[in-house]
């Protein structure tokens, strides 16, 4: 009984070390799957930024609108 517990212990540590060693390597479908996801990634972070660019140029508050409420806060102490 005892040595059928060792050898069964021994087949799991042996799976479970074969199991780690396997998951190691990466196959070329890995890595390009991997460098997808990057490119995916960049191109959303890149199309937000665009996004806010844009969102800044349409803002009806533009750089003249706020130089307006600027010249109004500046004179109101003086009414």
């Amino acid at each position: 009984m005892l040595n059928l517990k060792r050898l069964l212990f021994g087949l799991l540590i042996g799976l479970m070390t074969i199991s780690l060693w396997a998951c190691e390597k990466k196959g070329p479908a890995e890595k390009t799957g991997e460098k997808i996801d990057q490119a995916a990634e960049e191109t959303k972070e890149g199309m937000e930024e665009a996004g806010e660019a844009v969102k800044e140029k349409l803002d009806p508050q533009g750089p003249a609108e706020e130089a307006g409420e600027k010249i109004d806060e500046a004179t109101d102490p003086a009414k």
